[in-house]
């Protein structure tokens, strides 16, 4: 198995170690894989949950830097200025809910690599599951990655911020695209499962503004 500074060896082999037992458990390999990335979201579950109260923080302030950016729109030097001064005032960080993205990439090279590797049919079982041939590209996947990170920029009130309307759309596909270039469906699959399940960490975590109609239908706070 290819190992790196990318791909550390001590997180590859606990992962392939863990997949095989998942899968000698359950006898499907989509559920392994499935059950393999509940368990990766559960140990990053406190880095989910700052991240979420940091971006709580963010929607929360967002009039203020609104407001901000309106006053000072012919002053960029001012208007940076004043952010910063707001930022400082109200505690808030806004590349704090990036942490968790920085975490995962290590263990999405580390996936990657077992995924790569691992050979269910050596274990006695097929690539199979539901419609998906998962040593194959799957477009089904592919269209479900764009869905659920459209429905998660929705849920993080992205989708209503004019400035940032277009990479609702832009990042979905480029993953999406990704996602179907990938030689393997096996990742797409890990992807689309921790995302919608992140979904669902962000329904019930409370105080979320776009569930609670705290934005608007025009995402007023």
């Amino acid at each position: 198995m290819i190992t790196s500074f990318l791909v550390p060896e001590w997180l590859v082999k606990p992962m392939t170690s863990l997949l095989g037992w998942l899968l000698e458990a359950t006898g499907n390999y989509g559920v392994a894989i499935i059950l393999l990335t509940l368990v990766v979201r559960i140990v990053i579950l406190p880095l989910t949950i700052y991240q979420m109260k940091s971006m709580k923080r963010m929607q929360e302030v967002q009039p203020l830097m609104k407001a901000i950016q309106e006053k000072y729109k012919d002053n960029p030097e001012k208007m940076n200025q004043e952010m910063m001064a707001l930022y400082q005032k109200e505690k808030v960080n806004p590349f704090s809910g990036c942490l968790p993205l920085l975490v995962q990439l290590p263990i999405l090279y580390a996936l990657f690599a077992v995924f790569q590797a691992f050979d269910p049919v050596a274990h006695g079982y097929t690539y199979q599951f539901l419609w998906a041939d998962l040593s194959q590209r799957d477009i089904p996947l592919a269209i479900l990655t764009v869905v659920s990170m459209i429905l998660q920029q929705y849920l993080t009130g992205m989708a209503t911020d004019p400035n940032q309307r277009m990479m609702t759309w832009i990042m979905p596909i480029m993953f999406g695209w990704i996602a179907f270039t990938m030689p393997t469906s096996s990742i797409v699959l890990y992807w689309v499962v921790s995302t919608f399940f992140g979904l669902i960490q962000q329904a019930i975590y409370p105080g979320f503004p776009r569930l609670k109609g705290g934005l608007g239908s025009k995402g007023e706070a």
